[in-house]
């Protein structure tokens, strides 16, 4: 059974003859009775009742049209819906970040973006951090923000901002001293990372890795709290964004420097699954990130592309 059989069964209960739903099905008579034969065949019951040349509805017949109008309303809806999320009035955007520092971001560009598109929803995901991106391959997000992309052929990234990297240590830390620390400094360090592996850190990836330095020792610490305790008690070193660090510089007895003499900066992008066009509401989402980055310390924004 196909939808024009619905359609066709709704017109004519509704108009009692084949003749009278031509126009209105853009079908002609014989065609449509050959359609009605087709469904009532196939069900093996009559749908209507000829009455003087009146088409009267069977108790089949009332009970397919129930159904009929029910899956026929929803379809109608459904390309409403449709063309509104065509054009950007109706929508969401399922994010995931890559680690949870970043979720402190979302909540202000959530609030922002919504004064213009409040119609579309920004749900957050913080199950999939970490890793985000089998996620996002497998349909469960629709976007997340990273500074790692990755080679595949599957996916896009935009660019959104660029952040600052510092090392920090405690007071009485031999690096306390220093206007910057090199790669060969971490050779005898206990380098404190938010998860493994070391290739989808950026301290590792952007430096580390292409020096040939291996730590000392590589400790996971999922919380940045705990991480700074373990910094000010000197059991390690920790590589963090300025605009993390920032608040713990001011009440705790640390230190943050730059890592090489140049600083060592990384790229934050947004990731999707790679397609032809992207709703207008992304781009907006996308502005309203680097709109709120830009102000944050050791943040630089990178424009969209015109």
């Amino acid at each position: 059974m196909e939808l024009r059989h619905l359609r066709l069964l709704e017109a004519v209960a509704e108009n009692g003859s084949l003749a009278k739903v031509v126009d209105q099905l853009h079908v002609s008579a014989s065609a449509l009775s050959h359609q009605l034969k087709e469904v009532e065949k196939e069900i093996g019951l009559a749908l209507f009742h000829r009455v003087n040349k009146k088409l009267i509805l069977t108790d089949a017949g009332r009970v397919l049209l129930k159904s009929a109008k029910a899956v026929l309303r929803e379809l109608d809806k459904a390309e409403v819906d449709l063309q509104h999320l065509k054009d950007g009035h109706y929508g969401e955007i399922r994010i995931a970040t890559e680690c949870y520092t970043c979720y402190h971001w979302l909540p202000g560009v959530a609030s922002s973006f919504s004064e213009t598109y409040p119609n579309v929803n920004i749900s957050i995901h913080p199950e999939y951090t970490g890793s985000p991106i089998g996620p996002l391959l497998e349909g469960k997000v629709d976007a997340i923000i990273t500074s790692i992309p990755e080679d595949n052929p599957n996916l896009q990234y935009v660019e959104l901002f660029r952040d600052q990297q510092l090392a920090v240590v405690s007071e009485d830390h031999t690096w306390a001293t220093k206007e910057f620390v090199e790669a060969e400094d971490f050779r005898t360090e206990n380098v404190i990372i938010y998860h493994g592996p070391v290739e989808t850190v950026s301290l590792f990836t952007m430096l580390l890795i292409p020096k040939g330095v291996t730590p000392k020792k590589v400790t996971e610490i999922q919380l940045t709290e705990a991480q700074i305790e373990m910094v000010k008690a000197g059991f390690g070193v920790k590589v963090i964004a300025k605009w993390a660090v920032e608040p713990y510089l001011k009440t705790q007895p640390i230190v943050a420097l730059p890592v090489t003499e140049k600083g060592l900066h990384r790229t934050w992008y947004l990731a999707m699954l790679k397609q032809d066009q992207l709703p207008d509401y992304y781009e907006c989402f996308m502005d309203s990130l680097r709109k709120q980055m830009k102000n944050v310390p050791g943040t630089t924004e990178i424009k969209a592309a015109s």
